[in-house]
């Protein structure tokens, strides 16, 4: 591929490009795979303090209250910019280009960490309105989001971009919901929303899919996080109404949420339903290897439904670069490597047992390599992650800084064990 500006403007064979263009830098060599960069379609970024902090075995509603809330309550904005940095070197370590971040509190000093390590970020507020914890009002929640929208949208050359991100149905007020869903849609932007995460996701006696749908709040800017537990009827409506959903394979696993046995992925796929994956959080997931994520979406409806065509090797790729790029609207700008595209590339070594033999590259992906594989990472044209490092960060003052903030973190919020 030959990139200028920040764009791909030709692909073909080295040999040819390398005659065509002499005297230009060259990045890569025999020992890489090239691969479009990797998109994490929903991460808690503010999470990545609490990675091993919270005790094993928890179920959601347990984890979520008297762990992930109190943790929450307890960040201050230096500590989320460092969670954030945190998370964005984890995630370009392995590949990852693109993510829809799940919500910030102090987003004004949060997003200077991009300019350090310049990923694309869709950047949210934490937006609800009901719970005690975190309190804010419907006018408080939307005007942060608002404030959001004016400040960061396109800013960093284009890299930060907004997303509206209402927590649930069960935490905002039916206001809330409407005007923020409205006021994204003025703005086309897309909104994401925790739905049927766990067994007790329901509002009124009916199915959160079916509130929303009933309120017109479904459409092709809706993406549904998680979507586990969902009934017949609210496949259809996913599908009939153009919506996407978010797949975490890794944080059903961690919880228990039921993903094998009551998630319906294989049948939204085949209705057509765009779907893209997610890392969730660091607590939930405990890493960001979208390959890794890829490997679970695959495997792991293949053996529920005892199919192994179910979800092909192909499409669980897709979930992490084209189809993960059309579910956050950026088909025409990533998510493959073509002409006219924003160079977002990720080169994979080769030497090593995941790739020899490899008789099928997408498959090598898929099911054997892991982010170890990221050698070189480019977003937009700039080189950020070189040689497995990524470039102009002091590692181990970041290492220093996060195993101090942890320790004090913990010691601030009560850890039942």
């Amino acid at each position: 591929m030959v990139v200028d500006d920040g764009v791909i403007v030709e692909v073909g064979p080295y040999d040819v490009l390398r005659n065509n263009y002499r005297g230009v830098d060259v990045v890569g060599d025999e020992w890489k795979v090239v691969a479009p960069g990797f998109i994490n379609c929903h991460y808690h970024s503010r999470e990545q303090l609490a990675q091993t902090l919270f005790p094993d075995g928890l179920g959601e509603v347990e984890w979520f209250r008297k762990f992930c809330l109190p943790y929450h309550q307890t960040l201050s904005p230096d500590d989320e910019k460092l969670a954030f940095t945190l998370a964005l070197t984890s995630m370009a370590l392995n590949g990852v280009t693109t993510f829809a971040d799940g919500g910030l509190i102090y987003p004004s000093t949060t997003l200077e960490a991009l300019q350090t390590i310049p990923l694309r970020c869709f950047a949210s507020t934490w937006c609800w309105d009901l719970p005690e914890t975190i309190p804010k009002t419907a006018e408080e929640a939307l005007a942060e989001l608002k404030n959001l929208y004016q400040s960061f949208m396109g800013r960093m050359k284009g890299l930060v971009r907004v997303c509206a991100a209402p927590i649930s149905v069960e935490t905002c007020s039916p206001q809330l919901l409407e005007e923020v869903f409205h006021w994204a849609r003025e703005k086309e932007l897309k909104t994401y929303i925790h739905v049927a995460s766990f067994r007790q996701d329901k509002s009124d006696g009916s199915t959160a899919v079916e509130y929303l749908y009933s309120k017109s709040l479904l459409g092709q800017d809706t993406n549904l996080l998680h979507a586990i537990h969902l009934t017949d009827r609210d496949v259809r409506l996913v599908a009939e109404t153009g919506a996407a959903a978010v797949c975490c394979p890794m944080s059903s696993l961690t919880k228990g949420k039921g993903l094998t046995i009551r998630g319906k992925y294989p049948e939204m796929l085949r209705l057509g339903v765009r779907v893209g994956l997610g890392a969730d959080g660091a607590p939930s997931t405990h890493h960001t290897d979208i390959l890794r994520l890829a490997s679970l979406f695959a495997g792991l409806f293949r053996d529920s439904r005892m199919d192994a065509g179910v979800i092909p090797a192909v499409e669980a790729l897709k979930a992490a670069t084209s189809t993960a790029a059309m579910v956050l609207g950026l088909e025409d700008e990533v998510g493959s490597l073509e002409v006219g595209k924003r160079a977002d590339i990720v080169l994979l070594d080769v030497r090593r047992p995941a790739f020899t033999p490899s008789m099928d590259i997408i498959r090598s992906l898929v099911f054997s390599a892991t982010g170890d594989a990221v050698d070189t990472v480019i977003v937009d044209g700039r080189l950020v992650v070189s040689g497995g490092r990524v470039l102009g960060l002091d590692y181990e003052k970041l290492y220093r800084a996060v195993e101090k903030t942890v320790e004090r973190i913990g010691s601030e919020f009560q850890r039942p064990m």
